[in-house]
């Protein structure tokens, strides 16, 4: 898919960049029109007149460009054939400023805060098999393990004859937890009303217990479930390189859920995303549309990682990524009995990453643009502003959100760390220090 950048009368043609799951494979411009010899004064002055008009509402434009442009400084643009496998593809922001809630998150049924299980023991990760060289471990066992814990999710805005998102997920205790991927759920607790469709077409009400964007993992919990079958974890420190690995789940939505695709570990510990701090398995095992949330599986049965993300482009093929169970266990965890990722810190803004093209082509540094900053966050009571430009953290250069989110992972709730800020209308960049907050 290809999406151009709006000419704003700079005089050259803006680089087209093709989204591919996280990665921007750069086209080169087109080439500007020559001028022509002979110009017409009249247009010289119309010219030289806009031109001091553009300038003196440069830092607007900037604003606004990357309001609406994703963090490679392309326009955000209409992906639904792949929103349910990108990464935060439809949401471009830097999460959690306490302020930043949209006018759709009303849906108040959805949310299911109060029923975190302060009791849940954690997810298991089991050994493989004693007998693991055993012929009964193929394709055929593998899904007969998983497939009766693989439910479909469908979210619905203001009715429910029209799915806006679907996605699958996985059923992680009997009482009907179940994991699914944070995009699948809009990156939110209240956006969507919730139906969960089990392995057996029974349709259940649910809500979202907490999610965490940096990861891109969910738990929802549905109403009135029970004697559900739960999957099995197991290690995935343990994969090897060329081991079959397969992906159960709902490609295209509920139509055609339950669908098993097989592949094998292309790589593993794959930077695929600069939006995540997640270290990916990475294999040529189908995942499409509505596959997100669903279990990877090994060939013994064994949950080792959920299926979240693909590179879509026509010059790639099989390269599709995975949550390792890993990454998995501990960030579910702490989802089920607190709702959200204890020991978490924040800044305090939401806004949207200038990659170093963009921020070559509007003449400013690369960092975070804060489009919303809370008041009462750690960047808020420092004085940032919305419209300026966090340029570095803690001492290190910010392109990403990546960047950030792993600084971020180093500190904790009350560390001071200082910042630095550039201010699009002045131009100027300042340095302050921050107290950071845990992240609820």
């Amino acid at each position: 898919m290809k999406e151009q950048l709006p000419n704003y009368g700079y005089g050259y043609q803006p680089q087209t960049q093709v989204y591919n799951g996280g990665y921007a494979q750069q086209i080169q411009p087109s080439q500007a029109e020559p001028p022509k010899n002979k110009a017409n004064k009249g247009l010289v002055f119309v010219i030289i007149v806009l031109s001091v008009l553009l300038a003196a509402s440069i830092g607007g434009i900037i604003f606004f460009t990357f309001k609406d442009a994703d963090s490679s400084g392309n326009s955000k643009k209409n992906n639904s054939e792949i929103e349910f496998t990108i990464p935060n593809n439809k949401d471009f922001t830097l999460p959690n400023a306490d302020d930043n809630k949209t006018v759709e998150e009303k849906h108040s049924e959805s949310d299911y805060s109060d029923k975190v299980d302060k009791n849940f023991k954690g997810i298991s990760l089991e050994n493989l098999p004693s007998d693991k060289s055993n012929s009964k471990y193929d394709s055929e066992y593998a899904y007969s393990k998983v497939s009766d814990s693989v439910v479909g999710i469908e979210c619905y805005l203001d009715d429910e004859t029209t799915a806006e998102s679907q996605g699958s997920g996985t059923i992680i205790t009997s009482d009907g937890y179940v994991l699914t991927n944070a995009h699948v759920i809009g990156n939110s607790k209240k956006l969507y009303s919730i139906k969960v469709v089990d392995a057996n077409n029974k349709k259940y009400n649910a809500g979202v217990v907490g999610f965490d964007t940096r990861t891109d993992l969910a738990i929802l919990k549905m109403d009135d479930a029970k004697d559900l079958k739960a999957v099995t974890f197991g290690d995935s420190d343990n994969l090897k390189i060329g081991e079959n690995i397969f992906i159960v789940g709902n490609p295209g939505g509920i139509e055609f859920k339950n669908s098993l695709t097989k592949g094998i570990v292309s790589a593993l510990n794959r930077d695929a995303s600069n939006k995540s701090i997640v270290k990916y398995i990475q294999t040529d095992a189908a995942i499409n549309p509505g596959n997100s949330g669903g279990p990877a599986v090994n060939v013994y049965g064994q949950v080792v990682g959920i299926a979240s993300s693909k590179i879509v482009d026509e010059k790639y093929e099989g390269m599709a990524f995975c949550i390792p169970s890993t990454t998995v266990k501990s960030i579910a965890d702490s989802l089920m009995k607190y709702g959200y990722v204890q020991g978490r810190v924040k800044i305090g803004i939401s806004g949207y990453a200038v990659s170093s093209a963009a921020a070559s082509q509007y003449d400013v540094p690369t960092g975070i643009l804060a489009e919303t900053v809370s008041q009462d966050g750690p960047c808020g009571k420092a004085g940032v502003k919305a419209g300026e430009i966090v340029t570095e953290f803690d001492g290190t250069k910010i392109s990403s959100f990546s960047d950030i989110y792993n600084k971020l992972e180093e500190h904790k709730d009350g560390d001071k760390v200082k910042i630095k800020v550039y201010n699009t209308d002045s131009k100027k960049e300042r340095e302050v220090e921050i107290t950071l907050q845990e992240d609820k």
